[in-house]
């Protein structure tokens, strides 16, 4: 089998074929990249959220900020350590932005942390904003006061929390970590704990950027852009002091993406907790919702696309309307992934992505213009000026690792410069290939003269038929889906929504029998009874019946049954699945039944 990654252009740094079958090999893509400061033991723990480059005083030399994991500010000069700043919490990120128009215009650092952004200007503590309160259920508002005032018991408020959260109210965290108490004394020394303390709902930040304000320049009046735990995108004012929109997710924002001034027009695109992109256009959440395969681990803004890597180790590429442009499939995890932006003769806007086997690869747009690697792998990546050189990348390694390297100015990230693009047959002019047109024959011209003349009557009937087809397989595949005789089945009903599906992986006569179950509903259901029927004369089952404790709304369970064919020479039979009524909930018939057909059986070799 040929794995993708072999080919430059699907996303891998192999050897390609010449013009022919047996042409001569093109050289695999090299590393680009020249070799500036490495510090194997500089002790550096962070992320790609909490990396900068800044020149903080005015005097046109970009220092390195990292917002260390130990709750350090460090800054780098050079290939020294410059300076340590104690932070109050964990930071989760870290940039900078200009605040006014003002000469010279110096940046101030934003350091997002906890439910407070930490703004620093000479590197001294400026500002500090807290991102207000969320609104409060009221029910639970009244349970915390009437605990409080002892006119309810800890048991009875246990008991209406627990019901608030069965009919879809989230709960505060101060009521999740009273239910989360298992001694009686532990739970009263809580409560006394918030005594007197009313019920308030706070939020944390997850995810922070800048947009500027009216001009696309280095140097512009920008403003800051968080996304919180309660599922908002806040957009602050220039000064970072107060909040000019709030939108409205619904969904924790884990990544934002950002495109175009807050003035003029702009795009933000948020990548979601639940594995779906989000876009905000102009203050408005969009209709467009993406439904991603995996989970999103990194989320960058190119030039007429969002390039969005995902957990299957897969980097789709999405235009602003929702459709899939390519998609480069990786060899291995994907661990960070940033916008790489060249500056100088050639400007060029890239994807720099780090794989988990400590390669480092640099993409313009699907196709594949550099490579090299590092011992260990790599969580941290930035791409941008550092001292006094524009087009440096900067990576931090999961050992502590500091890495820093330049782009030379000679350096070619165009299409046409690693040797991808189309095979060479393509650029033979069009008038230079001999087409080998038949003749017109007279019957060939009856038949199009009688296509014209008719060309209405056959367009709509053949839409009919089409119509017809389609009618009949829909019908076909709800049949099967609900009467059991299929390899998978779907219901739907007032308390469940469930589906089933079944596959057999072997060659005989041992087989495994993989069952897919997905719990459709919104509600939990525990003790879910199944049950395997099969030809005791053809099949012996691993296990005839079991009992699935838990199925959560949204996940996918797979459940494996050995199954040994009895006679190897005899015909195959079915296994039927039976999914019957979970504990507690009487029923007289199965709530799903699937039925798949064995395959036959190879004879085994002794």
């Amino acid at each position: 089998m040929v794995d993708p990654s072999d080919y430059a252009a699907d996303g891998g740094g192999g050897q390609g074929k010449g013009p022919g079958l047996n042409g001569p090999l093109t050289p695999p893509v090299k590393s680009v990249w020249l070799d500036a400061f490495n510090d194997p033991v500089a002790g550096i723990s962070a992320y790609t959220p909490c990396i900068h480059t800044c020149n903080l005083f005015g005097d046109g030399e970009n220092r390195l900020v990292i917002a260390d994991e130990d709750r350090k500010l460090k800054i780098w000069k050079g290939t020294t350590k410059a300076s340590e700043h104690p932070l109050l919490d964990t930071p989760v990120a870290i940039t900078s932005f200009i605040s006014d128009n003002a000469h010279p215009r110096l940046p101030a650092l934003a350091v997002a942390a906890g439910s407070h952004i930490y703004i620093y200007r000479n590197l001294r503590p400026y500002y500090k904003f807290v991102l207000p309160p969320e609104n409060v259920n009221t029910e639970e508002q009244d349970i915390w006061q009437k605990l409080m005032e002892g006119e309810v018991v800890v048991g009875d408020a246990l008991a209406q929390l627990t019901r608030l959260q069965d009919a879809g109210v989230v709960l505060q965290t101060r009521s999740l970590q009273l239910m989360n108490i298992g001694d009686p004394d532990a739970k009263m020394g809580f409560v006394e704990h918030w005594q007197g303390q009313p019920l308030v709902a706070t939020t944390v930040i997850t995810c922070m950027d800048v947009i500027k304000q009216s001009l696309d320049e280095p140097d512009a009046v920008s403003c800051l852009v968080v996304g919180t735990e309660s599922g908002r995108v806040l957009i602050l004012n220039a000064a970072g002091t107060a909040i000019v929109k709030n939108i409205w997710i619904g969904i924790t924002p884990a990544m934002i993406a950002i495109q175009g001034e807050l003035d003029v027009g702009y795009r933000i695109t948020v990548a979601g907790r639940d594995g779906k992109l989000y876009h905000i256009r102009n203050g408005e959440l969009q209709q467009t919702i993406i439904q991603l395969e995996a989970q999103p681990v990194g989320l960058v803004r190119l030039v007429k696309h969002v390039a969005v890597g995902c957990m299957n180790d897969v980097i789709h590429a999405y235009q602003p309307n929702g459709h899939k442009s390519w998609s480069i499939y990786l060899p291995t995890h994907i661990l960070a992934m940033q916008r790489m932006e060249v500056t100088g003769q050639r400007m060029t806007k890239a994807l720099v992505v780090s794989l988990a086997n400590g390669e480092v690869r640099v993409y313009n747009d699907k196709l594949l213009v550099s490579i090299h690697s590092v011992p260990n792998p790599i969580t941290a990546l930035w791409f941008g000026r550092y001292g006094r050189e524009d087009n440096t990348l900067i990576s931090l390694t999961k050992s502590g690792m500091l890495d820093i390297k330049m782009l030379p100015r000679t350096a070619n990230l165009e299409a046409g410069s690693v040797g991808g693009g189309p095979p060479p047959e393509q650029e033979i002019p069009l008038a230079e290939i001999p087409l080998a047109v038949p003749k017109k024959t007279r019957l060939y011209v009856e038949q199009t003269q009688r296509e014209r003349e008719q060309a209405s009557d056959m367009h709509r009937t053949f839409q009919r038929d089409l119509a017809k087809l389609r009618l009949a397989t829909a019908r076909a595949y709800v049949k099967v889906l609900t009467d059991g005789q299929g390899a998978a089945a779907f219901s739907t009903s007032s308390n469940t929504s469930l589906s089933l599906s079944l596959s057999v992986t072997g060659l005989g006569p041992r087989f495994r029998l993989t069952l897919a179950l997905r719990n459709e509903g919104g509600r939990q259901m525990l003790e879910v009874p199944v049950a395997l029927r099969a030809d005791p004369g053809l099949y012996t089952l691993g296990r005839t019946q079991f009992t699935i404790p838990l199925l959560v709304p949204g996940l996918q369970y797979s459940f494996e049954v050995p199954v040994t064919m009895v006679d190897p020479n005899a015909a195959p039979g079915a296994i039927t699945v039976l999914l019957l009524a979970a504990g507690g909930l009487p029923s007289s018939a199965p709530l799903l039944q699937a039925t798949i057909k064995m395959p036959f059986s190879e004879p085994e070799d002794i």
